[in-house]
């Protein structure tokens, strides 16, 4: 019984609505256009505050001798697999 009065308020509620954006539409696109408005202007402060606080980025890494050490034994490596397949028979 209970759930059926709160259908038929939201039904009723819901008419009334209607009737009176029907009957007054000028204010129905004003409130719409100033919502619209509002949020965009909410995610636009929201948005400059997330890059005014973000933490600054962190310098380039320098490259390290270990790096480079690494890259020799690359280098080597494919020299030794070109090498064994140059001396392999056919």
């Amino acid at each position: 019984m209970e759930s059926g009065r709160r259908d038929m308020e939201l039904l009723s509620n819901s008419m009334a609505a209607y009737a009176h954006i029907r009957a007054n539409p000028e204010s129905f696109g004003l409130y719409f256009v100033l919502g619209v408005c509002f949020g965009l202007v909410l995610t636009l402060c929201l948005l400059v505050l997330r890059l005014s606080c973000r933490s600054p980025p962190r310098p380039p890494a320098r490259p390290g001798h270990a790096s480079e050490d690494e890259d020799d034994e690359d280098e080597d490596e494919e020299e030794d697999t070109i090498d064994r397949a140059a001396s392999e028979p056919l």
